[in-house]
């Protein structure tokens, strides 16, 4: 049986050797183009992972910096913690170990009597942050609050005894700050800001004690 072979004709009106080579066409006109985008990409993809592997590196270095740190703060080492975790926040400031640094450099300014307005913008720099880490951020709030609050700052005060109450992570302290920033307002004659505290307070799992709490704060 012989073989039958298209001829160059047929093969040109075929529709599929026809967009085939419609194809091939449209990529040598184009190549010039198309090998510059490919280019863009391996850089682009190239730098992705590049990145990825820096920022891997760089959590790495400040999780060893982090332990350091509290090793001398764990020892009551105040002056050389300080010290490491200055570096910390410094050098790896864009990690979360490095933010962590601030919350830990607020305790210590507190420990070592350094003005307590120091203290606070450590604080204040970690929560600014967006690191997730309620636990953290619950304390945070929660002396920031207490620094205003002993300073005459009423207002402030309940802002940040609500935001620890809204991180807090069980249901207890929840309730503890959240009835501080009730009283915080109170004492200013916050009506508004004391009835948002008290329908967040009362849109938690209340038992009939916990109510009866919420319902006293008010009839202020």
């Amino acid at each position: 049986m012989t073989e039958k072979h298209m001829t160059k004709k047929q093969l040109k009106e075929d529709p599929f050797f026809e967009e085939i080579a419609h194809i091939i066409g449209f990529f040598q006109k184009k190549q010039k183009t198309i090998l510059i985008i490919g280019i863009i990409l391996i850089i682009a993809i190239g730098g992705f992972f590049g990145n990825k592997v820096i920022t891997q590196q760089k959590n790495t270095q400040a999780v060893g910096y982090f332990g350091i740190a509290m090793d001398y703060y764990n020892k009551n080492n105040m002056a050389a913690a300080e010290d490491q975790f200055n570096l910390l926040a410094e050098q790896y400031g864009t990690t979360d170990w490095g933010k962590r640094g601030y919350y830990y450099l607020g305790l210590i300014s507190r420990k070592l009597g350094q003005p307590e307005d120091e203290s606070v913008i450590y604080f204040e720099t970690f929560i600014s942050s967006n690191i997730k880490d309620d636990a953290l951020k619950t304390s945070a709030y929660q002396l920031i609050g207490t620094y205003y609050y002993r300073n005459g700052d009423a207002l402030a005060a309940g802002e940040n005894y609500l935001e620890a109450a809204k991180h807090a992570l069980v249901k207890t302290d929840k309730l503890a700050y959240g009835i501080r920033a009730a009283e915080s307002y109170i004492e200013i004659g916050e009506s508004a800001k004391l009835d948002a505290v008290l329908n967040y307070l009362t849109g938690l799992d209340l038992d009939e004690n916990e109510l009866n709490r919420i319902n006293v704060l008010a009839n202020f």
